[in-house]
């Protein structure tokens, strides 16, 4: 403690009203501390993030400190979960994976700290440090690691993954900490390590992603002490799907692709801590779900159509086919409804098709709305035929949003919204 400013300490479990605590606690210190509004109320944001994350992430107690003169403030947050935080670079509209870079942009300095008893200091300073004040400075405990290797991994999905992974269970490790008084459920505070140490060790999947590659041969390095949640993450993501299909998550179920990368993810770390061989990624849908059905009114509208036209459902699936779109595609239409969507895209545009619309049903945004497309499609017999497309969203009393899309030969020139086609926005 400085002789001339204030230092206070609070501990806060990690439930939801914690925040909200805390962000009252460092309002108060920095205001009896003289702290201008501006700094204060920076403090105070960068906090709360700090909190919520440990909350979410960490899954411990919350050691609050604050220390502050009128000239300067730093904050720390201590938790006990040694995996520390990295910045995720997932999409510009993601909803998540934008707290390191908020610290960044705003403190004056940013520090995480392993700890040797096992846990993390996360730091931030607003305005100079005094002379007198000691540089931040920790050692990192040694710490065990398991080298896997993930051959031919699919670098859009796993991406893409990792931003629903992180999604549905934060919103279900919240959902839990509001329901429970005891804390949150061991599966769940498991599966969010596996994660999070997963996330630290694959940074560059994402910079692989931006310089468009789409498979890469990736080692990772993951503490020993997390292999054994891998398997619980897989089976809490697959619970965490089958909530959200019951309407008890917000955030959407994942598609069968990534659900298949989880798995396989899961399996090598499992495999490769055993001492077995690596096995490369192969295209392998796994867990199929079936959403409510769509009205039979409105499939019957679209086999009737004299336009070409497709709709399928959020899980991706072909739900109806007029007799011209079919035909264009070498299907007919019992064959083809049914199937899904990936079933008529080239395979090497398939993985990029899966990720665009993982990151549609997280946040909303979607560039193929709204305006025709060339794109090639793959007939029944494995050729090719290029396309314009025209996509709209629709919603159903019974089966919510599905999405029709007015196809045709890429050849022909039609209006600028085609008719009968839904609303695109």
């Amino acid at each position: 403690m400085y002789t001339s400013g204030i230092a206070r300490l609070v501990t806060l479990p990690p439930a939801p009203d914690s925040a909200r605590l805390a962000r009252r606690f460092v309002a108060d210190v920095l205001a009896a501390a003289g702290v201008d509004d501006d700094r204060r109320d920076t403090a105070v944001l960068l906090t709360s993030e700090l909190v919520t994350n440990g909350i979410v992430h960490a899954l411990t107690d919350l050691q609050v400190t604050v220390e502050a003169t009128s000239a300067w403030v730093r904050v720390e947050v201590v938790d006990g979960n040694p995996n520390l935080p990295q910045r995720r670079d997932y999409d510009d509209e993601a909803m998540t994976g934008r707290g390191l870079e908020m610290l960044e942009l705003l403190a004056d300095e940013l520090g995480v700290q392993p700890l040797a008893e096992d846990g993390k200091r996360v730091w931030f300073r607003l305005g100079a440090a005094p002379a007198d004040r000691e540089q931040e400075q920790a050692a990192a405990p040694a710490t065990s690691v398991v080298s896997v290797a993930l051959p031919n991994l699919p670098v859009a999905l796993f991406c893409a993954w990792q931003q629903h992974a992180s999604a549905i269970l934060r919103e279900a490790l919240l959902a839990a900490l509001d329901e429970r008084q005891a804390g949150v459920p061991n599966d769940l505070a498991m599966g969010n390590e596996a994660i999070s140490a997963l996330s630290g060790a694959t940074l560059e999947a994402f910079a692989l992603r931006d310089a468009g590659v789409h498979h890469a041969d990736v080692t990772v390095d993951l503490p020993v002490s997390s292999v054994p949640h891998f398997p619980v993450m897989r089976d809490v993501l697959r619970r965490c799907s089958a909530m959200s299909l019951v309407g008890q998550l917000l955030v959407p179920p994942a598609l069968p692709e990534i659900q298949a990368v989880r798995n396989w993810i899961s399996g090598e770390v499992m495999r490769q801590a055993a001492g077995l061989p690596p096995t490369p990624y192969v295209e392998q849908p796994d867990d199929h779900f079936v959403l409510d059905e769509v009205s039979p009114a409105v499939l019957d509208e679209i086999r009737a159509a004299g336009v070409g036209m497709i709709a399928a459902d959020r899980s991706n699936r072909i739900v109806a086919v007029s007799p011209e779109a079919a035909d264009l595609l070498g299907w007919t239409q019992e064959e083809l409804e049914g199937h899904r969507l990936v079933s008529v895209i080239p395979p090497r545009m398939r993985d990029a098709h899966v990720a665009g619309f993982t990151r549609y049903l997280l946040d909303g945004t979607g560039a193929f709305f709204g305006r025709w497309l060339e794109l090639p499609a793959v007939r029944r017999d494995g050729s090719e035929v290029d396309v314009r497309i025209f996509i709209g969203r629709a919603y159903d009393e019974r089966a919510g949003e599905y999405f029709v899309a007015t196809v045709e030969p890429a050849s022909v020139s039609s209006d600028p919204m085609p008719a009968g086609t839904p609303h695109a926005g």
